[in-house]
């Protein structure tokens, strides 16, 4: 079976967190509700730090930075600050953005901007196929996002000759931004053509490449949330992540785990939901992991414990944890040890420790600072960042200096 990631897929903790969150609905109509200033800072100066990396021979690096806050803000319901910072966007990325803020216009049924918005995302994609070094798959990512858009927009012809573009090599790398891309589709499925929908990514299911297997686990996700007053259906989708699908990439199952989480306990099915946390625990239990990797894992089963009403195991296991990545600290390579307790600090603020995940966070930046070379150090930085405008974690008035001091120092080597 085929596996493969390619340098679209965010890898950090804060962008798998972000996908998690994600219910894949569509934003709410309306005007944005409005930004602390605390939060629009912190997303400005992670967009200003991803910037510094110089653009030879550092474009891919630059902008894979900068997209992260960028789909931080469309996270956030600020389309306008994401298109905004986008702008500034050198390469193919700036494209998808462009798709990105189509799909939101058109879900809030304002055609102009969308179709004014497509038109740009059409020319970056042209500019990306043209590209005699561009790879494929980069101008199929914004198609992928068009698509979306058209679909939205109720274009079902222009959705479909857009998707129809896309080669189908593309489909087979582990991306989470294409598989939740992908997985919006549901939104506009009739109720009628649900089950025939899973039947149908049964069936394709033993020979599909790792990438489109984590597609599909994420149209499972989507559809529990669609229709989650199926209980049938329901129950059918549950038992894919809990049972079927037992030899599947751990990191997939446990991300579309997490979305039906959230979802259950949105809903009000609280048995439901920790019937799935016990299942999610005992995939991160029965795996071997790496500590960078396990770490991460184990934070995020805190924080589902806790949104299910278990508060006090929820914060025994976050100690162990916490305690894990002290001893593990020394084993872990420098450039993975920001990474790995970053969602441990956000696992506390989720539990209501604000003054110890603030901590934690300032430790987080610090450790980010080990390695020489400005790149890791320029990544981690914009992740931490854009994690507390996410989880509207306000710096404390010291660790404000530090993270200006940090931005100003970063350069040569990268």
């Amino acid at each position: 079976m085929a596996c493969s990631c390619r340098d679209s897929e965010p890898t950090t903790s804060v962008a798998l967190a972000a996908v998690e969150r994600a219910s894949g609905t569509a934003p709410e109509a309306g005007k944005p509700a409005a930004l602390q200033p605390f939060q629009l800072e912190l997303l400005r100066t992670a967009f200003a730090a991803a910037s510094k990396f110089p653009l030879d021979p550092h474009h891919k690096n630059r902008s894979r930075a900068q997209e992260v806050a960028v789909a931080a803000a469309f996270e956030l319901d600020q389309p306008e600050l994401a298109i905004e910072l986008a702008a500034d966007i050198r390469d193919w990325r700036r494209g998808c953005a462009h798709a990105d803020y189509a799909w939101v216009m058109a879900t809030r049924g304002r055609r102009p901007e969308a179709e004014q918005h497509l038109k740009l995302a059409r020319q970056v994609q042209q500019g990306a196929r043209d590209d005699q070094n561009g790879q494929e798959w980069r101008g199929d990512m914004i198609a992928l996002k068009m698509s979306r858009a058209y679909a939205a927009l109720g274009d079902r012809e222009q959705a479909a000759a857009a998707a129809a573009a896309i080669d189908v090599a593309t489909t087979h790398a582990v991306d989470a931004s294409w598989a939740q891309t992908a997985a919006e589709r549901v939104r506009l499925l009739p109720p009628e053509l649900a089950a025939k929908e899973l039947a149908e990514l049964d069936l394709g299911f033993p020979t599909m490449t790792l990438g489109q297997q984590g597609t599909a686990l994420a149209l499972m996700a989507r559809l529990h949330e669609r229709f989650f007053t199926d209980a049938p259906l329901r129950a059918e989708l549950e038992q894919r992540l809990t049972v079927r699908y037992d030899k599947v990439m751990p990191a997939l199952r446990l991300d579309a785990l997490a979305t039906m989480v959230r979802t259950s306990v949105a809903r009000g099915e609280r048995d439901g939901a920790r019937a799935l946390v016990a299942a999610a625990r005992g995939i991160v239990t029965n795996h071997r992991w790496r500590a960078e990797d396990r770490l991460p894992q184990a934070a995020r089963l805190c924080e589902l414990q806790f949104l299910v009403g278990d508060a006090d195991r929820a914060k025994v296991e976050a100690e162990q944890a916490l305690g894990e990545w002290h001893r593990e600290r020394e084993q872990i390579i420098d450039i993975f040890r920001a990474e790995s307790l970053r969602p441990l600090a956000l696992a506390w603020h989720t539990m209501g420790e604000a003054d110890l995940a603030r901590d934690l966070l300032a430790q987080v930046l610090e450790e980010g600072m080990e390695n020489p070379n400005s790149r890791p150090r320029c990544d981690d930085l914009v992740d931490t960042l854009v994690a507390m405008a996410v989880r509207g974690i306000d710096p404390t008035a010291s660790l404000w200096p530090r993270i200006r001091e940090i931005v100003a120092g970063l350069g040569e080597p990268w």
